[in-house]
């Protein structure tokens, strides 16, 4: 905390504190002997304040002047300094309907911790509405600078997530939510023709998850988070199968498994902590969210470079399930008012990483793809407020 030191960290306060407290303790005992010394008289009179003279009552409000003066410091060097309540919409606004507006860029494009074979980056737009009940309904888009995505689709993919997220007590967060991602790049299956398995299909897929997040802030101090994800594939096609080669008959749930992510599981784990700021540029709150992630699943399918044909590039799949990738991170969140500006790196390590040359898995290939992401977003409010009465 910023207040929380201050003794070990200014001096003069040390000295105020003691100066301070020797003149209440020579107040007190002023007092003491002056009641013991009219208790012990039998005349007792009784003064009102209407009865003192002028110089009297300067000389009382000069001394209760100096009293609140001494208070005050001692207030101040223990650390009981009264605090401004923090001036951001953002930290609170979980509480009430809003709508959120942002924007996240991410890059080097990774999928299960590996390589994509994409250049540049993906942006992602989205907005959020959420009710004060903790229900809320997000939608979004991913566009990405590689000139290959953009030629096979001017929206290579979409996205659409209801959910609920809630505070409780003021400490204790619960979130669940639905994701379904439409993916409209790559090559059409009804159009082109495939040697099977048809490796590089991909458009028309579906991409479905659900996620689980719950957190407790301990002695309002740190907040300890644990996240979990389910992810699996599906296609748009209500048919069984289509036409291939020859007048092959390939079915859609084959093209779904082989061309799409089947099915992964996936556990986080994350420690936040928020610091406040009251005259610093604005600033109101900063967080710093180190993390850790590690995902298991199949690894039959990377899910862009199937659907971008290049010279060199080769993508085997096999039914192969275990653990895939492990990555630790850093996030820092600044949050003034409605706006929050959020930044992050992580570190993918991918573990048993197929190798197409040799036709083997490799455990540990001890490679290293580090990314990072950022994004802005505003919030604002959405208040219904009854229409005052004209007074008659």
């Amino acid at each position: 905390m910023v207040h929380r030191l201050a003794l070990t960290h200014y001096p003069k306060n040390r000295q105020n504190l003691q100066n301070a407290l020797l003149t209440v303790i020579i107040l007190l005992l002023f007092v003491c002997t002056t009641t013991a010394q009219k208790v012990g008289t039998s005349n007792l009179k009784i003064m009102s304040l209407d009865s003192l003279s002028d110089e009297d009552l300067a000389l009382l409000e000069e001394y209760r002047d100096s009293f609140l003066i001494e208070v005050q410091q001692i207030k101040e060097a223990l650390g009981y300094k009264k605090r401004r309540p923090v001036d951001s919409t953002v930290a609170v606004m979980n509480r009430s309907s809003h709508v959120e507006i942002g924007l996240n860029v991410s890059g080097p494009v990774l999928s299960n911790g590996r390589k994509t074979g994409l250049k540049g980056a993906v942006f992602a737009p989205g907005m959020m509405y959420y009710h004060k009940t903790g229900l809320y309904l997000a939608l979004g888009m991913s566009f990405f600078t590689d000139s290959a995505m953009r030629v096979s689709a001017r929206v290579p993919s979409m996205y659409i997530s209801p959910g609920f997220s809630r505070t409780f007590f003021k400490r204790w967060n619960f979130s669940i939510g639905y994701t379904r991602n439409f993916i409209f790049y790559g090559a059409d299956v009804k159009i082109q023709n495939y040697t099977f398995p048809a490796a590089d299909f991909q458009r028309g897929l579906l991409n479905n998850s659900i996620s689980v997040y719950n957190s407790y802030d301990f002695w309002q101090y740190l907040t300890v988070g644990i996240s979990a994800a389910v992810c699996w594939s599906s296609n748009l096609y209500s048919k069984k199968y289509t036409t291939g080669p020859l007048g092959r008959k390939l079915y859609y749930k084959d093209l779904t498994k082989k061309g799409g992510q089947a099915y992964t599981a996936s556990i986080g784990l994350s420690l936040r902590k928020d610091f406040s700021f009251y005259n610093i540029l604005g600033a109101k709150v900063f967080t710093v969210t180190p993390d850790i992630y590690f995902l298991f699943g199949r690894d039959n399918s990377t899910l862009i470079t199937r659907a971008v044909r290049r010279p060199g590039l080769t993508i085997d799949a096999d039914d192969f399930f275990g653990f895939l990738d492990v990555e630790p991170g850093l996030a820092l969140t600044w949050r003034i008012r409605n706006l929050e500006i959020s930044g992050s790196f992580h570190c993918a390590i991918p573990f048993n990483e197929y190798d197409s040359s040799s036709g083997k898995r490799i455990k540990n290939p001890k490679e290293y793809y580090p990314y990072g992401e950022g994004g802005i977003k505003y919030l604002f409010r959405i208040s219904r407020k009854s229409p005052k009465k004209i007074k008659t």
